[in-house]
Parts: structure tokens; sequence; C-alpha cells
């Protein structure tokens, strides 16, 4: 793939990135409004605010199928449809039905579009999944610290005070503009994902008379193989996003609970703005760190340290804690994307990422409710961060049993093969390579 190509897909996946995030980000900053005006409850609010979670986590799962049977690109494009289309249309009739409808419909496309990427990642950049689905976390970060921190601004500017409709139709019209670069500047695969399966079949039958020559590496493959599952990789990630939404659920009620609540806005600013470098930061070494142990298991320790200094420490150090906590959980995020690209099967990496994302979201959502469940029955405000904690030493265990991925010279065979057919210089090379891991 010629150099300038290859930029422009990475531009291209973090935007999509951007955009699946500051649609949905730049609500809250107006959603005071938004309940004043059409008379929403509370637990309206509170459902609102859970639909992106609660949908992802319900349908990731099946739109790996999707994803399979229309193909990545094809998946992303239509995630963006419904991102701008929902984005744009629950801002032209102000109502509660028709704001919760189209909010639903963006939800889908960010699930469908979220699901595509790390397989098309894995199909355009074999041999640099780590680095490429880095950019795609980017661009999820910088699309939420954006939409938080520019809507209000942005809105009481130029917009006007109570102008909550036109900050909707501000995000979602990117999302539409973004929709006609990618139907023109996105590579269009050459194989599908149901040939890759068929060649990958075929490939193992071939190479079956040759197994008794490495019976080591045979047997080393499939313990690995037999390892990389759904399970493990969607608890593992819903670890990560539990640390970063049970903090952020928390933290104000703990810190009014211990006449603290004047660090709050510091306190919530730093855990989340501490995200961006830690992300920037993960992506500079992302080829090298995608698909290890030890990072994941660095950042549970950090992360389960950081928390219990936090809960015995003054209130002066709290900042502290917070800067730590959310490097810890956007280094799992950031590396996290990349896993199952990296360590499914041929023709696999959308079902194993569809799979894994509606586990992580679900571990996600769960995750605040038992605490705020714990606190009420025990009364004791600390409780509320005991399945953060958890989380946490999940990282730990889990991260130590995550499948290595292998660095041999298959990585670069499939690197090369996939990237001839992506630029058309042979047709002929339509073979899938093997996976980048075992």
């Amino acid at each position: 793939m010629p150099k300038w190509r290859m930029i422009i897909c990475c531009l291209l996946l973090t935007l999509v990135g951007f955009n699946l995030r500051s649609v949905i980000l730049g609500v809250p900053p107006v959603l005071p409004l938004v309940q004043h005006d059409l008379a929403l409850s509370y637990f309206e609010v509170g459902l609102l605010t859970a639909l992106p979670p609660l949908t992802l986590g319900i349908s990731a799962w099946s739109s790996g199928f999707v994803i399979e049977r229309l193909g990545e690109r094809i998946c992303v494009a239509l995630g963006l449809l419904l991102l701008a289309a929902g984005a744009l249309l629950r801002a032209c009739w102000p109502s509660a039905a028709a704001l919760f409808f189209f909010t639903l419909v963006l939800c889908l496309g960010i699930v469908l579009a979220q699901t595509a990427v790390p397989p098309l990642a894995r199909r355009w950049f074999p041999g640099q999944v780590g680095f490429v689905t880095a950019l795609f976390s980017d661009g999820l970060i910088i699309g939420e610290a954006l939409a938080a921190g520019l809507t209000v601004p942005l809105m009481q500017r130029f917009f006007g005070a109570d102008n909550w409709q036109a900050t909707f139709i501000f995000w979602g019209l990117p999302a539409l503009v973004l929709l006609g670069g990618w139907l023109v500047w996105a590579p269009r695969p050459r194989t599908s994902l149901a040939q890759e399966r068929a060649q990958a079949r075929r490939q193992l039958i071939l190479q079956r008379p040759d197994q008794k020559a490495q019976p080591a590496l045979s047997k080393a493959d499939k313990r690995e193989r037999r390892q990389v599952n759904a399970w493990h990789l969607g608890i593992l990630l819903g670890g990560g996003s539990l640390i970063y939404f049970g903090m952020n659920a928390w933290i104000a009620p703990y810190n009014a609970a211990l006449q603290r609540a004047a660090a709050t806005p510091l306190v919530l600013g730093v855990l989340n703005t501490a995200q961006l470098p830690s992300s920037l930061a993960v992506t500079l070494f992302a080829q090298r760190l995608a698909g290890r142990r030890w990072p994941f298991v660095v950042a549970g320790l950090l992360c389960a340290v950081s928390l219990i200094a936090w809960l015995i420490s003054p209130v002066e150090l709290e900042v502290i804690w917070a800067a730590l906590i959310g490097a810890g959980s956007a280094l799992v995020f950031t590396l996290g994307v990349a896993l199952p690209a990296l360590l499914a099967a041929p023709g696999e990496v959308a079902r194993l990422t569809g799979m894994t994302l509606s586990l992580t979201y679900a571990v996600a959502f769960v995750g605040p409710l038992l605490g705020g469940a714990l606190w009420d029955l025990l009364g004791w405000p600390a409780l509320a961060f005991l399945p953060v904690l958890i989380a946490c030493l999940l990282l730990v265990i889990l991260g130590a049993f995550l499948p290595e991925r292998s660095s041999g010279p298959e990585t670069s065979i499939e690197a090369r093969s996939d990237e001839r057919s992506l630029s058309g210089n042979a047709a002929s090379q339509q073979q899938s390579a093997p996976p980048a891991t075992s």
C-alpha cells in the first residue's frame, strides 16, 4: 500500500473513533437544558445516559455476525450513516419519544462501526494492528474530551445560551462529512471474510502433512488458541472500562459523603484528562506493546495501589491518584482494542470483537450498579469502589494468562501479502496469511 494511502486510512480510522464519541459525549454538558425543555424525569435522564453502553453490551455480539456477512468497510459506512442520521434527526423533533428513538438509532450505528474497526485494521494493516487500533482509540478519547469540554462554550458563544438542538447538529454534521470521505477513500477488500475462512481451512488441510516436522510449535499454538476466547478478553477489557466508569460514577457521591465536595470538579477533570496523554504515549509504542501481557498486569497493579491509596490518604492527594487511575484505564483501553484482531484466527476477528465488546460493556454497566447496592446495603461509602478494586485484580490475573502474540516471520509474511492485495499490484495474492498471533 502506498504511504499516502496508508496515512489516509489511519486518518479515516482516527476520525471514525472521534465521531463515535463526540456525538454521545456532547449530550451530558447540555443535559440539564434537555431535561427542562422535554420535561424528563431523573429516571429518563439516567436511561438516556445509559443507552450507549447498554446498546453496545446487548448488540455488539450480533454485530459481529452482521459484519461477517456484509464486510467491515460497508458496516463502518452503515454505522456512520446511522450515527449521523440519529444525531441530526433528534434535533429536528424536540420531544422525549424522538430523543430516545433517534439516540437508539445512533447507538446502533456506534455498535456497528466500533465492532467493525478491529477486523478492518487487521485487513488493512496486518503487520501494524497495534499501532492502527491505538490511533482509533486516540480518536475515541479525543472525541470524548473535546465534546465534553467545548459543547457549552460553543453553544453560548455561537448558538445561543439555551440552544441545545444546535449542539446536536454541530456534532452530527462531521459524521455525515466523514461518511462521504469514507466511501471515497476507504480501500475496497479483494476477499470477503467467508473466503478468508475457506482459504484458512484449505491452508490447514495442506499443512497437515508437515505438522510432524514441528511438533513443539504445533502444541504451543494449540495451547494458546484454547486460551483465546471472548470470555477472557471481554472480562479483561470490561475490567478496564469498569475502573473508568466506576470512578466517574462514585467520586462525586463519595466526596460529598465525606465532606470533600470542593475537590470533586478538579479530581474528575484530572481523571478524564489524564487519559489523553496516556493514550498518546501508548500509541508511540503500541506496535511493540499490543498483545503483550505485562502492560495489563502493570495497569491493574497501578490502579489497585492508587485506589487503595485514594481511600486512605488525605483529600489533597486525590488528584494524584485520579491521574494514575485515569492513565492506567486508558492504557488498558488503547491496547485492548487490538486484542481481537491480534489473537483471532483468520476470518473470525469480527465475531470475536463483537462478543468481546458485549461482555466488556456488560461488565462496565453492572459494576457501578453493584457498588451502589453495596453502599445502600451496608452504609459504608468506600464499598462503592469494591467492584473497581475487583476489576483491578482481574486485570492482573487475566492479563497474566493472556495469550502472547508471536513475533515470528509469519507476521511479516502476512503484512506483505495483504498489502499487495490492497494495492492491487498482484491479483493472485488473495490468499489469507496465517494470523499474526498464535
